[in-house]
C-alpha cells in the first residue's frame, strides 16, 4: 500500500484564491443591491438576503486566508496583509454594523 503526501497551495496560489474570494464578496454585495432594486419588493429581499449572505461568507473565507497566509508564508507577509486589510474593509458585516450605528 502506497501513501503519498498531498501538497498544499503555493503562497501565490493561495493568494490568488483569496484574492477571488474578496472580489466575489464585492460582486455578491455590489450586485445584490443593483439587482434587487429592479425586482418586486419580494424578490428584491430575497435577492438582498442571499447576496449579503453569500458576501458574508466570501469575505471571511478571503480573511482566514489571508491569516493563513501570514503564519505560513512570511516572505509574501506584505500580500497578505494587504488582502487582510481589504476583506475587512469590503465586509458587508462591516459596512451594516456602521450603518446601524449612524442611523
Amino acid at each position: 500500500m502506497e501513501i503519498k503526501a498531498h501538497r498544499g497551495l503555493t503562497g501565490s496560489q493561495l493568494y490568488w484564491v483569496g484574492l477571488g474570494c474578496l472580489g466575489l464578496a464585492v460582486a455578491a454585495f455590489a450586485g445584490s443591491f443593483a439587482m434587487g432594486n429592479s425586482l418586486d419588493p419580494q424578490g428584491a429581499v430575497f435577492v438582498l438576503v442571499v447576496g449579503l449572505i453569500i458576501s458574508v461568507i466570501a469575505s471571511i473565507v478571503a480573511a482566514v486566508l489571508s491569516i493563513a497566509g501570514l503564519v505560513a508564508f512570511p516572505l509574501l507577509r506584505g500580500r497578505f496583509i494587504i488582502l487582510l486589510v481589504l476583506s475587512l474593509v469590503f465586509s458587508p458585516l462591516l459596512w451594516l454594523g456602521l450603518m446601524a450605528t449612524v442611523l
